[in-house]
């Protein structure tokens, strides 16, 4: 006797019914993460005709710290100075650079990204 396919589905779903699943992201976390999601990267062309407010001078990095791991990304590096723009209140930055070192203290290779946070009505 054959045991049709959707049934046969069903069961072996409904095992996995009571499973937990263990995470090391805690919803602080992944709130901390997309927060910089707000906060646009604008060119100083872009900013022309616009109103705004520059709120200070802020940093993001991307770091190497172990020999086998990847070289550092500048998206990463840009991800962090938006999450740090936000924890400031701001919606924009102002990318000033964003540079490469190699053999900083703690770190193999960085990226340094800098920038001004701005708050701009739109």
């Amino acid at each position: 006797m054959r045991v049709p396919a959707l049934v046969l589905a069903a069961l072996t779903l409904s095992g996995c019914a009571n499973m937990a699943v263990d995470s090391n992201v805690s919803p602080t976390g992944i709130k901390d993460y997309y927060k910089g999601n707000n906060v646009t990267l604008y060119g100083r062309d872009e900013l022309k005709g616009l109103n705004y407010v520059t709120l200070g001078t802020v940093e993001g990095e991307a770091c190497k710290i172990e020999a086998n791991e990847p070289p550092p990304k500048d998206a990463d590096a840009r991800a962090h100075i938006r999450r740090r723009a936000a924890d400031m209140g701001a919606n924009g930055i102002l990318l000033d650079r964003c540079t490469r070192f190699n053999d900083m203290p703690g770190c193999i290779e960085q990226v340094l990204c800098s920038g001004q946070a701005l708050k701009v009505n739109k």
